[in-house]
């Protein structure tokens, strides 16, 4: 048989590269609705040279896919997924024709009816389950080829962000120096909703925190430590209100600060990383039901940092505490829902920083999107007790990290914020 030469097989790869179509120019910042098509692509080589399809039936079509595309976004109920295609290429050989894309969803392997967009908000129904992203690439009946997302995700129960009055919107809790409780809500779109008070009696407590939902019910709770160490869950009733109270825990005198993340070892359940007076960090997972599971160290060197939870805050899987220096800068430490920071919780461990100058802010946190652009923002309250909030940008961060992070703007919210004994 007569060999192949070494130029005419340059030739062959070199046509079939030529066949290159870009799947949908979409990035994971720009949500896309369910009939996204590929976009039409100049085939420069329309098919294998004539050679390589004589001789017999004509050669079967080959789709196949360079990467697989990446599921990014919030994996928790209420939150947002979506399946980043900005790095997939299709390819199919022999080339020729327009193909288009569709998009399906599974839970635990099962396809999830009706869900056909490249975005999809889990459900109560999804909690504890591990949810996938696919998509298909078809070019005729014939000829098609289905890849699923990289790194399907188990998704975790309801985020801080989700808020407390049951619409979906970020939500701040306040306290005032009577111990009244007051509840800030926020329309989604960037305005405050009247406030509420939503409890009497908090001066009682010296460390409050909301860990998002704690015991599995769907709503947002809270969390509350005495001066007797003891620690009780505030069962949020997923409208501005309560349903019962309970102790969860005993001897938390021994900590100094309370840090919500959410699901941070990737079971499905809300957890707390509590940080003592040494700088010891250590995981406190959920059970779901408003209990523990058993608690681990996780990290040192914690004791120059003031931190709060953040959740999805660089709107990926990934979930991120932020921490304030004794030199004022703003630094992420990332953790990949496995009960770690990326470097074992070790002080260096961190994407980046994210901000600087905020030795002059009295209070900082993460409570959810509050102009509604589908971006995790930062209120700040400095020492005159004006709120600013600072709108964040993710749209550099899938190229350049953390130092593709911006801030939108940085507008003043409100005023008369450093009369509150609390604020988180």
């Amino acid at each position: 048989m007569e060999s192949t030469s070494p130029r005419r097989v340059r030739g062959l790869l070199a046509t079939l590269m030529a066949s290159i179509v870009v799947v949908a120019g979409l990035s994971a910042a720009s949500p896309a609705t369910a009939d996204d098509t590929l976009a039409p692509a100049r085939l420069v080589g329309a098919a294998l040279p004539a050679q390589a399809a004589t001789g017999g039936a004509a050669p079967s079509r080959y789709v196949f896919i360079n990467f697989a595309p990446a599921l990014r976004g919030d994996a928790s109920v209420g939150g947002l997924l979506t399946i980043d295609v900005s790095q997939t290429r299709a390819f199919v050989s022999p080339a020729g024709g327009t193909p288009s894309i569709s998009y399906s969803w599974t839970r635990d392997g099962a396809v999830i009816p009706g869900v056909t967009g490249r975005t999809y908000r889990p459900t109560a129904s999804d909690l504890g389950h591990v949810v996938a992203g696919n998509l298909t690439v078809t070019y005729d009946s014939v000829s098609q080829t289905t890849v699923q997302a990289a790194n399907p995700l188990r998704i975790a129960a309801t985020a801080r962000e989700r808020g407390f009055n049951g619409d979906g919107t970020m939500d701040i809790f306040a306290r005032d120096s009577s111990g009244r409780l007051l509840l800030y809500p926020t329309d989604g779109h960037g305005n405050w909703q009247p406030t509420q008070v939503i409890g009497w009696g908090w001066n009682g407590f010296n460390l409050l925190v909301s860990p998002g939902d704690f015991d599995g019910d769907g709503t947002v709770d809270v969390m509350a430590r005495d001066n007797q160490g003891r620690l009780f869950l505030y069962q949020g009733n997923g409208s501005g209100g309560w349903k019962q109270t309970f102790q969860i825990g005993q001897g938390w005198q021994g900590f100094a600060d309370l840090i919500a993340p959410g699901d941070f070892n990737g079971d499905g359940t809300n957890d707390i990383i509590a940080k003592d007076f040494g700088g010891n960090i250590f995981l406190y997972p959920g059970d779901g039901h408003g209990g523990w599971l058993a608690p681990q160290k996780i990290g040192q060197g914690w004791n120059g940092f003031d931190a709060v939870g953040a959740g999805h805050f660089l709107n990926t899987p990934d979930l991120v505490v932020l921490a304030r220096d004794n030199a004022g800068s703003i630094g992420a430490h990332t953790g990949h829902r496995n009960g770690w920071f990326e470097d074992y919780g070790a002080p260096g461990s961190y994407a980046g920083n994210i901000g600087w100058g905020w030795e002059y802010v009295a209070r900082f946190g993460v409570a959810g999107d509050f102009n509604g652009d589908g971006e995790p923002d930062l209120y700040g309250i400095d020492r005159a007790g004006r709120m600013t909030m600072y709108l964040g940008d993710t749209s550099g961060y899938s190229t350049a990290g953390i130092y593709g992070y911006r801030w939108k703007g940085s507008p003043v919210v409100g005023w008369g914020w450093g009369a509150f004994t609390a604020v988180f």
